[in-house]
């Protein structure tokens, strides 16, 4: 897997700039949920988890409201150029945390919060449609698995770092830390050497963007090339956003005691949510590195991949809240997200390798919002539900049990877009 790294020096400068982007972000991600708690008071005081909730659900929504545009950008204009500013402009909005001090700022907080992540889902559409280009036919799977394990390394390492610098230096010094992490990030992208491409042969036209007739283009390439159920699989996993929401209950629940009033309140609480984000990032880095390893990547063995992953998250969070040991807690959550990650490359490795050059930016946007609207919209209920419910276990339970519904629909879904595609398009045959 790292080959992909020696064999191609210009994916190799973008994923250094993913290495240092995403250590920033998860230092802010959990620097972000520490502040939250902190700001909320005891545990068991009502509204937490709806406030968990909304971080989550304002965290993901730029993504549905600007996916089209971002991914329309990234088909027309410089990748390259979009990643730089985008990188520069949340090195700037992180710096407005240090203004958030008291509960009455919480609206600011959200406020910067969801600039960062529109600034965001441009610079992931950029990258994704770009990403690619930088690498031989042959390595896509590869690199594509990289991305994934990164992803996750760099998650489990910035959740623990970011979880005991805020313990230890205060929170104020991992948001400078994040903003750094940026101007490093731009710095690596000025040195990226990409030909230009294929590029959307259609005008950019305002109103097909808004009214979302651009993304549609795409999605309807996807359809004729038989990717659809792929470029879906990520909206079918949505309800599995309350397991994101809930973590942080997760974390005060193992740290103090179930119970304990004072729970988010306590000193560790960032370093307990570290740990929670860590076994997460584990999880989704072993992921697709076992399959690969294993099974290979075929495109039948890529479709069990996500079918499988529903059922492995399901089963591992619905035996959580069994368990008081922190350790075996930890332990299952690494398990899901295990299963997650096959879910996330097995479904991207399918829809890209299909796809022309020329839609790949908005195939990307159309899957994300997908995604993360049902992320946000699973999220928010989670955390109305904890707070209306006071029982974790049976929210988790019950999530568990949406999820793996979801993998039953996902399948049916996609044998029937398989049987209904073009083959004149070179769909891959049904598993």
């Amino acid at each position: 897997m790292f080959d992909v790294l020696r064999q191609n020096p210009v994916f190799r400068r973008l994923w250094l700039a993913q290495v240092v982007s995403l250590l920033g972000d998860w230092l802010n991600r959990v620097a972000i949920l520490a502040l939250i708690g902190s700001l909320s008071g005891p545990a068991a005081m009502a509204g937490v988890g709806t406030l968990f909730g909304i971080e989550l659900a304002l965290r993901l929504s730029p993504t549905v409201v600007f996916g089209g545009l971002a991914g329309a950008l990234a088909d027309r204009l410089s990748r390259k150029a979009i990643l730089i500013l985008t990188d520069l402009l949340r090195a700037v909005v992180v710096l407005g945390y240090l203004l958030v001090d008291e509960r009455s700022d919480l609206p600011l907080l959200y406020a910067l919060m969801v600039l960062q992540m529109t600034a965001a889902i441009f610079f992931q559409a950029a990258r994704s449609a770009m990403l690619p280009s930088t690498v031989r036919p042959g390595d896509l799977h590869a690199a594509l698995t990289l991305g994934a394990a990164t992803w996750s390394v760099m998650l489990t390492v910035g959740a623990l770092a970011g979880g005991l610098l805020a313990d230890w230096a205060g929170l104020r010094a991992v948001f400078l830390c994040d903003a750094a992490t940026y101007l490093v990030s731009a710095w690596l992208v000025t040195g990226l050497r990409v030909g230009r491409g294929e590029r959307a042969r259609e005008a950019f036209r305002w109103g097909e963007v808004l009214f979302l007739k651009d993304l549609g283009r795409g999605l309807r390439h996807a359809h004729r090339r038989g990717a659809s159920a792929a470029v879906a699989a990520k909206t079918f996993w949505g309800p599995a956003g309350v397991y994101l929401a809930l973590l942080p209950l997760l974390a005060a629940r193992y740290r103090s005691g179930d119970g304990d009033e004072d729970g988010l309140a306590m000193a560790g609480f960032a370093s307990a949510t570290g740990l929670f984000y860590a076994a997460r990032g584990i999880g989704t880095g072993l992921g697709p590195v076992l399959v690969r390893r294993f099974w290979g990547s075929s495109p039948r063995v890529l479709r069990r991949q996500i079918a499988g992953g529903f059922m492995v998250a399901a089963s591992a969070y619905a035996l959580v809240p069994w368990t008081e040991d922190l350790w075996l807690a930890l332990f299952l959550v690494m398990i899901a997200h295990i299963g997650g990650s096959a879910i996330w490359v097995g479904s991207t490795t399918l829809w890209q390798s299909d796809v022309e050059e020329a839609y790949r930016g908005r195939i990307f946007a159309a899957e994300f919002a997908g995604m993360t609207g049902s992320f946000a919209i699973a999220g928010l209920i989670g955390g109305l539900a904890f707070d209306a419910s006071g029982r974790l276990d049976l929210i988790l339970w019950w999530t568990s049990a949406l999820v793996a519904l979801s993998g039953c629909a996902w399948v049916w879904f996609a044998r029937r877009t398989r049987s209904n595609a073009d083959p004149a398009q070179g769909a891959a045959p049904l598993p």
